[in-house]
Formats: structure tokens, C-alpha cells, sequence
């Protein structure tokens, strides 16, 4: 017994130091690459998109105590080896990379790991966002716009030098008036979008690489298989009666909430339909690059948008795949 016993002891022991030893190093390649992404402008954008890496290696295989640990010494690291910026970029990418680390240890599916971390992307975004608004007095939002509406008015100072004919300036000033009232408007889609687009990259260059190091990756299931509830198409018709029933305004937060759900939803249903034909062609043994011309070619005649979307609709409320099945 007691030579079990010192067996079981002698194992713990070279488990924990091996914990260790792994923790100080990946600490360490955090630190190193922190300091890259904060003082190398010309890579920083590369070794941004790798940073959650520790902490998925990490996270993936030690208990929570350990992780929340190895996260408060990174946090320490960062520092350290940093300037006072570092620390709001250490904050936000130790929360990403441990959401996804810890997520894999759960055994989620790819696509759980996928919205929780978006929506923890989105949450941390917000925070800074208002942060910065109340301990540093700076609105980015406000900032950005006026920066936007600047560049607006030296594009149509731009134009006037020219000489275009009077129409054509009027045109253009309707055009660019017209797109920082949707930057506006859909400020909160873009946030959104943005994230969700964000934590795609970060998750398709961080999981090969977590696999290669031993850690068990998700894989997602075939794009052909995706079917979203159905009760989003009910979403959808509300949020469009809804839009009718406010007869063109856009001012109101009513307004701008109806607007950015409508933008959502369409997105979400476009998706389904592209998941459509998909099936279809995957059922029918069609070329497999008929998906990405479908994309390719929607997006450059944009009429073809809408047709995509119908596809989504039947997909959604009918079981158009039992029948194609069959």
C-alpha cells in the first residue's frame, strides 16, 4: 500500500511540475508576443491573431484553479514586460483564449466554442467602449463618425475642384450623407458582424495549430448541414412588419433596433440559403465548386441577394431536404 501510495504521490508530483513548467512558458511566449503586438507596428496585426494560443494550449487541460492561475500571472506578465496598454489587451484576449480553451476541455461543439466566444468578444468590446468613455472622457464612437463625416466633406471639396456638372455633386453628397447615417444607424450589426468575423479568423489559425500540440480540437459539421431554428423566419416577419409600420423613420431607438435585427436576420437567412444549395448539390453529386460560384456570383449581381435569401425561407419553412432526399 505505502508503495502505491508513494507511486501515486511520485506521479502527482511530476504532474504538477510539469503543469508548471508548461504555465511559466507559455506565460512567457505571451509576454514576448504581447510586446511584439504593442511595439512592431509592421507584424503586430499577425501576432494579434495568435495570442489566444497559450491560453488554449493551456486552458484545454488543467483545472479550472490552475487556469485561473495561469491567467492572473499572464495578467501579471503583461504588466511587467508592458506599457499601461497592455494590460487592457492582456484583459481581453486572456477572456478570449480562455473561453475557448476551457470550452475544449468541456467538450463543446465547435460551433458553442464559436458564438460563446463571439459573444465574449462582443461583451469585452462594449466594456472598453464605455470604459474609455468614462475614465478617459473619449468617445470612439463619436470619434470615428466625426472622422468619417470629415473625410465626407473633403470628398466633396474633392469633387467641387473638379468641376463635375452640379447633378453629379448633388449625387454624391446624397451618397456619402447616406452612408454615415447607415454607419450610425447600424452601428450595433457592425459591432456584431465584426466580432463574429474576428473570432472566425482567430479560431481557424489557433485550432490546427492547438491540434498539432495534442489539444482535442472540435471540427464544425458540414456547411451543407447547417439548418438554423425555424422560428427565426417568424422573427424575421415581425421584424419586417415592423419596419413598415414605422414608415421610413430611422431616428428613434425603436427604430434603429427594428433596423439592425432586420439586417441581422437577413444575414442569418442568406446563410441558410447558401446552406441550401449546398445540400442540394452535395445530394445531386454537383461540382463542388458550385457553392463558392453561387457566392461569388450573388455578390457581384446583388439582385441574386434576394434569391439566395427565398432559398433560405423554403429551407427554413418547409422540408424542402426530406423531399430531395427522396
Amino acid at each position: 500500500m505505502r508503495g502505491n501510495d508513494g507511486f501515486f504521490e511520485g506521479s502527482m508530483r511530476v504532474k504538477k511540475t510539469r503543469m508548471l513548467t508548461e504555465g511559466a512558458m507559455l506565460a512567457a511566449v505571451f509576454g514576448v508576443m504581447l510586446l511584439v503586438a504593442l511595439h512592431v507596428p509592421v507584424i503586430r496585426i499577425i501576432v494579434l491573431v495568435f495570442l489566444p494560443l497559450p491560453f488554449i494550449l493551456f486552458c484545454a487541460k488543467y483545472s479550472l484553479r490552475s487556469i485561473l492561475v495561469f491567467c492572473l500571472v499572464c495578467l501579471l506578465v503583461s504588466a511587467i514586460m508592458g506599457t499601461v496598454m497592455a494590460i487592457p489587451m492582456a484583459v481581453f484576449f486572456v477572456c478570449i483564449g480562455f473561453v475557448m480553451g476551457y470550452a475544449i476541455q468541456r467538450k463543446k461543439s465547435k460551433l458553442f466554442i464559436y458564438i460563446a466566444t463571439s459573444l465574449t468578444f462582443l461583451a469585452i468590446t462594449i466594456i472598453g467602449l464605455f470604459a474609455t468613455l468614462k475614465f478617459f472622457h473619449l468617445n470612439i464612437i463619436a470619434e470615428n463618425l466625426k472622422i468619417m463625416q470629415q473625410s465626407i466633406e473633403q470628398s466633396k471639396a474633392l469633387v467641387n475642384s473638379l468641376g463635375e456638372s452640379q447633378a453629379y455633386e448633388d449625387r454624391f453628397a446624397q451618397m456619402a450623407d447616406a452612408a454615415s447615417q447607415m454607419y450610425s444607424v447600424y452601428l450595433p450589426s457592425l459591432l456584431l458582424l465584426s466580432a463574429f468575423i474576428a473570432v472566425f479568423v482567430l479560431i481557424s489559425v489557433n485550432f490546427p495549430i492547438a491540434k498539432r500540440f495534442g489539444v482535442p480540437v472540435p471540427s464544425f459539421q458540414p456547411f451543407r448541414e447547417m439548418r438554423l431554428p425555424g422560428n427565426i423566419l417568424w422573427y424575421f416577419i415581425l421584424a419586417m412588419v415592423a419596419n413598415l409600420l414605422m414608415h421610413g423613420d430611422t431616428g428613434s431607438f425603436f427604430a434603429k433596433a427594428v433596423l439592425n435585427l432586420m439586417l441581422i436576420f437577413q444575414i442569418l437567412i442568406l446563410l441558410q440559403g447558401y446552406a441550401f444549395i449546398s445540400f442540394v448539390s452535395h445530394e445531386k453529386k454537383w461540382p463542388k465548386g458550385l457553392l463558392a460560384f453561387a457566392v461569388i456570383l450573388s455578390i457581384i449581381f446583388s439582385p441574386l441577394l434576394y434569391l439566395v435569401m427565398i432559398f433560405g425561407i423554403m429551407d427554413l419553412g418547409f422540408d424542402f431536404r426530406r423531399m430531395i432526399q427522396k
